[in-house]
């Protein structure tokens, strides 16, 4: 099976080892922007064994390679573009996320998978949540779809990166896409894929303080959704040391005695509607799960 990337800016490595343990060809590579990160992608090839071709063009890359696979890895804003490119030539994709960083650019996308899959119904599209299939998530889901907790009615996860200086590129929210769909959209998938919850409302914010100088990046965000038969949502956003932002939704469930109730539990203040309740919590990230573990919904 032949393979090529398209970019060096994400989680290509673990595509590496996949390669590497199957013994895929492991073709081309291009870099299509400057913040790409030749010279470390070219250190971390080594590592695995690989010295593939590089190419200054990814089509002239994919009409020459015609590879199985296309890894695109670039300035997320460019995802979609390139991964759209891969799929008008029948190669599959494995992309980095965010996918797309525009509804118009995510819909066009979805619309060339479609008519691509027409063409080639083994075609594959694929994002890179690799770490789903690591044995504590792969167990979790496991136990959830055999009932062995019951029906999941809350679920609230929560997911962080290291955040330090990084590269120009994250200092512009229109190049990276937002940290919701590039962090916080591992911990909606958990929701959705181990959970089984499925959003009919949802309603988001984010914030640029502490942000390490990193220009527009948010360093922290929050994502609530309102499921399917009532059922509830929420990733909180924070740390330790400044506390966590919070909110509750339901289409059909009065929330405020859970946000009453969350408030009095973890030193929070905070209010609203019977739909919807926002606000923020004293207390450390051990304390919010122990919460959440003892309540019953």
């Amino acid at each position: 099976m032949k393979v090529v990337q398209i970019g060096a800016a994400g989680h290509y490595a673990y595509a590496l080892a996949t390669m590497k343990k199957y013994e895929m060809d492991f073709a081309a590579v291009c870099y299509p922007d400057a913040e790409d990160g030749a010279e470390r992608a070219k250190r971390i090839f080594g590592r695995f064994g690989f010295s593939p071709r590089v190419y200054d063009d990814a089509e002239e890359m994919m009409k020459n390679e015609m590879p199985d696979i296309a890894i695109v890895n670039t300035v997320m804003y460019e995802n979609s573009r390139y991964a759209s490119m891969a799929l008008e030539m029948g190669i599959s994709v494995f992309c980095e996320k965010p996918v797309a960083t525009t509804m118009e650019n995510l819909e066009n996308l979805i619309h060339t998978y479609k008519e691509a899959k027409a063409k080639k119904e083994n075609l594959c599209f694929c994002g890179m949540f690799g770490i789903d299939y690591l044995p504590h998530f792969e167990t979790a889901y496991r136990f959830v779809k055999a009932g062995s907790i019951g029906e999941v009615m809350l679920a609230n996860g929560q997911k962080s990166y290291r955040m330090g200086r990084r590269e120009k590129f994250y200092s512009d929210r229109e190049k990276y896409g937002g940290t919701i769909p590039w962090v916080a959209i591992h911990a909606i998938e958990w929701i959705t894929r181990i959970g089984g919850l499925r959003p009919a409302v949802a309603t988001a914010c984010g914030n640029t303080a502490c942000n390490a100088g990193n220009g527009t990046m948010e360093a922290s965000t929050l994502s609530l959704f309102a499921c399917e038969k009532g059922k509830i949502a929420a990733v909180f956003s924070g740390d330790d040391a400044s506390g966590y932002k919070y909110a509750y939704g339901s289409v059909q469930t009065d929330i405020r005695p859970l946000g009453k109730a969350l408030n009095t539990a973890l030193n929070g203040r905070g209010g609203g509607s019977a739909a919807l309740v926002q606000g923020g919590v004293r207390a450390d990230a051990e304390a919010i799960r122990a919460y959440f573990q003892a309540l019953e919904v």
